[in-house]
């Protein structure tokens, strides 16, 4: 037992246990996976200087790593003399995730290799919505049909990576509330585990997203970015020192229900003014309809892409007031992202545009309002990035990465 001194007062300290060597070893492995994948290809004395590890222990890990396929030797490094270093990088062939986003009553399925690549993918319909008590058979036997039709061997499956929307505990695998299938409180990770006997790990679709960002998008070379997500609904994840924000609860970074408005529309969520209900598709729609003088009551779920892409088009002829529309949405967006930036001060924000090239219209209103709101030098370095038309198939590729992230996270990440 140790004695340490705080101040003027002394405090029992236990030293912690230390760490077996199998733990120790699988660290080190993770570890050197994590530098193969972002630094291939690679050579094993340069994995020395990134790992701090000795060389022995480099060729006894990177040797069984060989051995297990998770690794490939592709070709030699420049040399000055003597014996050539081998290049290493991962195997996309040593192990396969599936990805799977559930969206209304359609699944949408991907197998990914070990680079993140799609290599098979397949969509089909499903009773979701409204039929909590049949979803995860539902699920289960729509991903074994799947497997049944993929061209390699189960066993090299190394999980299953489940998105959906609405709000979700990753550590428990419970859709907590998606108001889009009406699903509340309802368990998927275990009995997915159970029907499916692999690893399933479920998120927030948007935090799927970002885990994708993180490994191989616009992500990679930041170690705090946000990701936010428009259309049917506004969400957002957010990166922290590499590693998802999850909250006390796993349910933080909810933008969309940060209100903007206290006594303003009627969220989805049953509370009024939330961000979303103005930035969403619906939102949008109802700006638009109220700067027309007629009701603005349409709810989340009757407005599609296509509806809004109505409005665009009447932005682009001249409409006033669908051009209005578009301004003020951008104004509520950049003030939103003032609130994130001022709270967060991350390096870059990524903005998923949705279905519909209409984020071009929101731009220059979007970044001003942000400027006007971000306290002290918070926006002196931020770079915004913004992507259009991520398919459904994109989420499911971001689904898949959930396990992914797992397969390259080391033990203590995990712990």
């Amino acid at each position: 037992m140790d004695i340490i001194f705080y101040g003027d007062k002394a405090t029992m300290h236990q030293r912690s246990q230390p760490m077996d060597r199998k733990m120790m070893r699988e660290i080190n492995q993770n570890t050197l996976l994590n530098l193969i994948r972002t630094h291939a290809p690679v050579a094993r004395t340069q994995l020395k200087k990134l790992s701090g590890l000795s060389m022995g222990t480099i060729v006894g890990i990177t040797t069984v790593l060989i051995e297990q396929q998770l690794v490939v030797e592709t070709g030699v490094a420049e040399s000055t003399g003597g014996r050539k270093a081998g290049l290493l990088e991962i195997h996309p062939e040593g192990g396969y995730v599936i990805g799977i986003d559930l969206w209304e009553n359609k699944i949408t399925a991907a197998l990914l290799n070990l680079h993140g690549n799609i290599i098979y993918k397949e969509i089909w319909s499903a009773p979701l919505r409204d039929n909590a008590s049949h979803a995860v058979e539902s699920i289960a036997s729509g991903v074994e049909a799947f497997i049944s039709h993929l061209p390699i061997p189960r066993e090299k499956i190394l999980g299953l990576g489940c998105g959906l929307s609405g709000s979700v505990n990753p550590h428990t695998g419970v859709s907590v509330d998606n108001w889009q299938l009406n699903w509340h409180n309802l368990e998927l990770s275990f009995p997915l585990m159970g029907s499916l006997n692999m690893p399933v790990f479920v998120d927030n679709e948007v935090n799927c997203f970002a885990s994708y960002e993180k490994l191989y998008g616009n992500g990679q070379k930041y170690h705090n970015f946000l990701l936010v997500s428009l259309g049917r609904g506004l969400g957002m994840a957010s990166v922290i020192r590499d590693e998802p924000f999850r909250g006390g609860q796993g349910l933080g970074a909810e933008f969309g229900h940060i209100p903007f408005d206290v006594n303003g529309r009627l969220c989805e969520c049953g509370n009024r003014g939330c961000f979303e209900a103005y930035i969403a598709d619906h939102g949008i729609y109802n700006t638009y309809l109220e700067l027309c003088n007629e009701p603005a009551s349409v709810k989340a779920g009757e407005v599609n892409a296509a509806t809004i892409h109505e409005v665009y088009e009447r932005a682009q002829s001249g409409d006033a007031r669908a051009c209005k529309t578009f301004e003020e949405t951008g104004v509520r967006l950049g003030i939103g992202l003032a609130v994130l930036v001022n709270l967060f001060n991350p390096e870059c924000i990524i903005i998923n545009g949705g279905e519909g090239h209409w984020v071009n219209l929101i731009q220059d209103s979007m970044k001003t309002a942000m400027q006007e709101h971000l306290f002290s030098q918070m926006g002196s370095n931020l770079e915004m990035i913004i992507e259009h038309n991520p398919t459904r198939l994109n989420w499911a590729r971001g689904a898949g990465c959930l396990v992914l992230r797992d397969f390259f996270s080391s033990p203590a990440q995990l712990s």
